[in-house]
């Protein structure tokens, strides 16, 4: 159980690494669930907090079409519910 945005990033990023390296496995919802992984890393790369993050998200601001349909997917649901519970209780406070 993650409990910072620190935590919750390196999370995303290792669900999105053990994708991409079964990615010769996975069948078409592996292959979704990749790329949400893969949009909620991105998108973490440009944000300092969980709020900011979570903000951006809500806002879909500058989202394409590929963006929209990864946070938007059923794989994304439990990653962002744990980022909202993150920022509601201070994002880096442990």
């Amino acid at each position: 159980m993650v409990t910072n945005y620190t935590e919750w990033k390196a999370a995303v990023t290792a669900e999105h690494k053990k994708l991409f390296d079964a990615s010769h496995y996975l069948n078409d919802n592996g292959e979704e669930r990749k790329r949400v992984f893969s949009t909620l890393t991105s998108l973490a790369d440009f944000c300092d907090t969980p709020e900011e993050l979570l903000a951006w998200i809500e806002s879909r601001y500058g989202f394409d079409k590929y963006d929209m349909a990864a946070i938007e997917s059923g794989h994304a649901t439990l990653a962002i519910k744990a980022l909202r519970k993150i920022a509601k209780k201070g994002g880096e406070e442990k």
